[in-house]
């Protein structure tokens, strides 16, 4: 039986501060002068590019979790609501260091046609089709919103540690890590919400796990070209480095109330390139 939190037990995340100190517009905060001497590899220029439309594809997503029961859950409403907003900046970051460059946010010729596979349609259905979908599953649908965004969290997690590892540029450093410092915030919350929603019903169990045998990730993904997916997918984990990174990830899903091994392994081999 699925029962709600007790409005009187205190959630570790504190929702209130999160919305009153949310990151807004850090652009100028940014050492954009530095690129002139110094300047990024195509390919940093790229994974960035990639990174900056999967972060501004966050309203795309909103639209589709707030059709659902999720809407009414005022405290997710509230924290996916300033999510978005942080994320908004985080993406006009990400395009401040492309216009450095002098690049612009998206390609100048046609990015490509998407992948297309079951999984793929499915994720791509559009807000409508997803209501009708979710008619009937009531609050279970929020726990699974929360697990395909905490794990998405780690996958993005693992791709900004990455190029923090392996770029020469200290501006770029610097940018990345503001980044994740505002990141933190989501993952905490989305642990939080996942670990007791998942806890507390055997139906959001088996929701999520439906979930993520039909996921793609990352979020925001299906939109975006092939070319550009397999892009990221190489850069963050091919090779034997980062199959590891692949994996560990699916050590955490698989550690998640409900999941088992099948779940972590099926996540971690979508991850790879």
């Amino acid at each position: 039986m699925t029962t709600s939190p007790d409005p009187q037990v205190a959630r570790p995340f504190d929702i209130r501060e999160f919305t009153r100190t949310a990151q807004g517009n850090f652009r100028s905060e940014l050492d954009l002068a530095s690129y002139e001497s110094e300047p990024l590899s195509a390919q940093e220029l790229e994974f960035l590019r990639y990174a900056a439309r999967l972060e501004a594809a966050t309203m795309e997503h909103l639209r589709n979790l707030l059709v659902t029961a999720t809407h009414k859950d005022a405290r997710v409403t509230a924290f996916l609501v300033t999510w978005a907003f942080e994320k908004f900046w985080m993406a006009d970051a990400l395009d401040a260091v492309l216009e450095a460059h002098g690049l612009p946010r998206t390609r100048t010729v046609p990015e490509g046609a998407p992948r297309r596979s079951a999984d793929e349609a499915i994720q791509r259905s559009g807000p409508i089709r997803r209501a009708l979908a979710a008619v009937g599953l009531g609050t279970p649908i929020v726990a699974v919103h929360m697990t395909v965004g905490l794990i998405d969290e780690w996958i993005l997690r693992a791709a900004y540690d990455h190029l923090r590892e392996t770029t020469t540029s200290s501006a770029l450093r610097d940018t990345i890590g503001r980044i994740q410092i505002i990141k933190t915030r989501h993952e905490a919350f989305f642990a939080d919400e996942t670990d007791w929603r998942l806890r507390d019903s055997k139906a959001a169990v088996r929701r999520a796990r439906a979930a993520l045998l039909t996921a793609a990730w990352p979020i925001g993904g299906v939109e975006r070209a092939a070319v550009d997916r397999d892009m990221f997918e190489t850069f963050v984990f091919g090779g034997t480095g980062g199959a590891a990174r692949a994996e560990s990830i699916g050590t955490r899903v698989a550690a998640l109330p409900g999941m088992d091994a099948r779940m972590g392994s099926v996540t971690a081999k979508k991850l790879l390139p």
